[in-house]
């Protein structure tokens, strides 16, 4: 698993993947994305952050609408002898991110630019806070168990 505490995706889903991992008996190892400082590029590379996983990130990058960026948590299955079965990039198909996230930190009418700011960052901790977070965590393990038991069922 690539993960940062900072992100709320990994916040979210890596408690759940724990569980799953120790109740599936599987070796859970969590890589940190960035070393000692954030990286914002689309394609990491050692050479810019020698102390970061900017080798295992780029191994599996974010790729939707023709662009490219590296995004968390990113869990990576592999049989026991390390043959790549399945990976999971940031967060379930049922969760809407960009629309969930557009409209909670959105203006409102008659709000100044920091009022939208201050009230859509208190929204956002909010939406972390209630049920919904639990359940597309769910959402993640679910979409993971399918797509591993379709992998391993249609194995040659």
């Amino acid at each position: 698993m690539i993960s940062e505490e900072w992100s709320s995706d990994c916040r979210r889903d890596v408690p759940m993947l724990a569980r799953l991992a120790d109740g599936g008996g599987l070796e859970l190892r969590i890589f940190r994305r960035d070393g000692a400082r954030f990286s914002a590029s689309a394609r990491p590379a050692l050479a810019e952050a020698p102390d970061s996983n900017a080798d295992i990130m780029a191994e599996f990058l974010n790729e939707k609408n023709g662009q490219t960026w590296q995004s968390i948590p990113v869990a990576v299955f592999y049989t026991k002898d390390l043959q790549y079965l399945y990976h999971y990039v940031e967060y379930p198909a049922i969760y809407h991110k960009d629309a969930v996230v557009g409209r909670v930190r959105a203006a409102k009418r008659g709000e100044t630019p920091e009022q939208t700011r201050e009230r859509g960052t208190r929204d956002f901790f909010a939406l972390q806070a209630s049920p919904f977070f639990k359940i597309w965590a769910c959402a993640g393990v679910d979409e993971i168990l399918s797509a591993l038991h379709e992998r391993l069922l249609m194995r040659t």
